[in-house]
Order: structure tokens, then sequence, then C-alpha cells
């Protein structure tokens, strides 16, 4: 991707030259069509006054919803059209905007001012007709109104500017504003902030694809460190295609398995509060992308003070522990908090040894107490579970707790553990809260 230079426009070239953001060479600055510029609120050239109501932005009309409304209204032919010049109810107007324009010159620009000065919506035959816009479309909205007179861009090398830019060059149809507008996004160094931004882009922008994908690449790179402290309060605000681009294309060091699993499903528990949608996001979409997730099959998720898990582990993959393998099995709920299973193959100077544990996920907002763990294995010849490991902790201990059988005793010919070529699991965790 370019780094901070303005690609050169085939539209026609007006006006004085300007310094480039990133070289200091002087180029043209870029003009769509004819330029109006002198015209712009100028009474003189100007047929109509438009009123802009600046509301709370949750109080502005979204674009899709006006869109849709449009086409609903074009499909019916209501010759009483559709009413853009009441807010919300309920929603105060912080400010009231004036401005002469010319009703040619913007008709000519956007099919939606068009229909606003033609027919079709109520302030069609009105001298002052009305907008609502939101207090931070505010800015965006008034460089898109000049760029409709100049055909140019305010020249800037802020990526949240021309998003914002964008985004209301989409909902007024100002579609040459919109090609200019992505162009120099994608000329530009992304942030953090812009990235994140690019992957909730409505597909209606014809370069939102080309756009996604620069954001993933630049969020893949600028992640790759992913278990970084540096970053761990950047990525919890990254949405999911953001999180699955960082996965999926960075090599994760298999020491660093079981890091990379917390911190998704801290993520995910961050961005999913309800746990039924969690589950279906890290199975479905995140978990695949961590192929070392998927060695235990879980055959119940509950959530409740008290809880068992069964789990199930193939000879096959514990075999694949050695050396210094790790598996990590889905997540379960418990009082409003998350546990997973971690297997792995720990060796010493002497020995190696199967190693379980179970890791209590951080949680400020859940219930606070004391913690009860039990791990059993189904063992041979009474096919029961037996405890191999209990202990008692409190929620406000985040490290792990489990037990260690010596490989050789668990890969024996003769062991009791593996019954058809399966180890078989029982966790049971309780939470008792604080008086």
């Amino acid at each position: 991707m370019a780094q901070g230079k303005w690609r050169r426009v085939v539209w026609k070239h007006r006006g004085k030259a300007r310094d480039d953001a990133s070289t200091g060479a002087e180029v043209e600055e870029s003009v769509v069509g004819e330029s109006f510029e002198f015209a712009f609120d100028n009474e003189a050239f100007s047929d109509r006054v438009l009123r802009i109501e600046v509301v709370g932005s949750d109080g502005a009309p979204r674009a899709d919803s006006r869109k849709r409304r449009r086409r609903e209204e074009d499909k019916s032919n209501d010759e009483e059209g559709i009413d853009y010049s009441s807010t919300v109810t309920g929603t105060p107007v912080l400010r009231v905007n004036t401005i002469h324009v010319s009703s040619a010159i913007l008709a000519a620009k956007s099919p939606f001012f068009l229909q606003l000065f033609s027919n079709g919506m109520k302030e069609s035959d009105q001298r002052q007709p009305t907008l609502t816009i939101g207090d931070s479309e505010e800015k965006a909205f008034m460089e898109i109104l000049i760029f409709m007179y100049s055909g140019k861009l305010t020249p800037t090398t802020e990526p949240t500017l021309i998003l914002d830019m964008l985004m209301v060059a989409d909902k007024f149809e100002v579609i040459s504003c919109m090609k200019l507008c992505s162009q120099r996004l994608l000329d530009l160094p992304m942030t953090p902030e812009s990235a994140v931004r690019c992957l909730n882009m409505p597909s209606s922008i014809s370069m939102a694809a080309a756009l996604k994908e620069a954001a993933k690449q630049f969020l893949a790179e600028r992640y790759k460190e992913l278990l970084s402290t540096n970053f761990q309060d950047e990525l919890m605000r990254v949405p999911l295609a953001g999180i699955q681009a960082i996965l999926s294309r960075n090599r994760l060091g298999a020491a660093s398995e079981e890091s990379v699993y917390d911190f998704v499903l801290r993520w995910a528990r961050s961005r999913y509060p309800n746990s039924e949608v969690r589950d279906k996001i890290l199975s479905t979409r995140l978990l695949p992308l961590v192929p070392w997730v998927l060695g235990m099959t879980n055959d119940i998720q509950i959530d409740h003070p008290s809880c068992i898990i069964n789990l199930t582990i193939k000879r096959e993959k514990c075999s694949r522990l050695v050396p210094s393998g790790l598996m990590c099995s889905p997540s379960f709920h418990c009082a409003g908090r998350d546990f997973f299973l971690s297997a792995c193959c720990v060796t010493t100077d002497q020995s190696q040894f199967f190693s379980l544990a179970i890791k209590m996920l951080e949680d400020k907002g859940a219930i606070r107490g004391t913690v009860d763990y039990e791990i059993g294995a189904k063992t041979r010849p009474s096919l029961k579970f037996v405890t191999k490991y209990r202990c008692t902790t409190s929620t406000d201990s985040m490290g792990q707790d489990g037990c260690c059988v010596p490989w050789s005793e668990l890969m024996a010919d003769d062991n009791p553990y593996f019954i058809d070529d399966k180890l078989h699991l029982q966790i049971h965790v309780k939470i008792t809260p604080l008086p």
C-alpha cells in the first residue's frame, strides 16, 4: 500500500498546487467536473436556503434507513413524498445552521438532492428545506457541500475525517466524492481507529471490499505480537472481522498457544455478553482458526453455580502432545465466569508427565467467592469416574489448578484410562459466593 501519497485521479485538474502530505512535492489539487466555488453560500447565485438541524448523533436518521425508505417510496410512487425535516421525537435540536445553496448545482452532484429539489419529498416546493444531521456528521457534511461546488476535497492526511466524509457522501449519494474519499483512504497509512471503521463499512460503498482488505492487512501486521501488553486494550475494541484477520494471517508460536486461547475467550466475553451468542461465535468463527483448540469435545455447557463438564481426548491426539504440545477445551461457564481445561506434556530432566489444568478467565463483574475444582477420569474395569484431583481456591486467584500423571503410566498398554482409545474426563466446578 502506498504510504502517505495522494494518488492522481483521472479527472480534470484545476486550482492551485499544494504540497504532497509525505514528500513535500507539489501536486495539483484534483477537481471533479466544473468548479463553482465562487457560488458557495453566495445569495446572488442561490435559489434556496438550506436549513440544517444538528441533533445528537443517536437521533439522526441513519443512512441505510433513509435509502430503504426512499426505495419504498419510489416503488409506491407516493406523490406526498418523505418528510426529512422533522427530528426524531424527543431528540433535542442542538443548533440550526442555514446556508444559501443552488438547487441545480447540488442536484447535479447528488440523486438525493435531485429528489429533494424536484419531486418525491415534502420539501420540494419549499424555499427553505430542512435536513437533520447528527453532530458527529456536521463537519463532514459541510465538507461535502463545499465539494459539490468546488469539485475538490480539502487537503488532509487525517483518515478519520476522510472516513466521516465518505460515510456522509454515501448517505447523501454524492458518488464522485465517495470515489475520491475511498481512493485517498487507500493511499494513506491506516490507524487502528480507521481500520476498525473500514471493517464496519457498508457494502453500498463501491470500494468497500478493497478498504476492508487493506484494514485486515493493517491489523494483522500491527498485532502480529498478539499477546503484547501494549495492545491489549486496543485489541478489545477490534471487531470480529479484525480478530479473524489477525488469527488467520499470523503464525502464533506453540509456546503461547494457551495464552492466545485465553485472549480469544476474554475478547469474546467482552464483545458478546450473551453466552449463547458468544459460544456460537467462538465455535464457528474463531476456534477453527486455532486448530489445537479442537482436540477435545464438549458434551455440555451450562451456567449455574455448580456445573459438571464431560470432555474426551483421543489417544492419537494425546500422543501428539510429546514433547511439548498443548490442547485446550472449548470454554464452559459457571456462575457467569468462563473456564477451560488445558492438557499438555511437561518434560523434566528425569521424565515426562501428562498435565491437566483448569483455568478461570478474569471477569471483574462476575460473582466473587470460593471455587471448588475436581478432575475425574473414567477408568477400567468399573467404567466409572474416579477423582484424580481436588482443590479449593478463590475467584480472585487467576492462576490455573490441575494435576499430573506420569506419561509412561498414561500411555502404557495396560493403562486403565483409555476406553475405546479415548480418555474420558469429568470436570466439576462449584462457586460459593462470598456472604
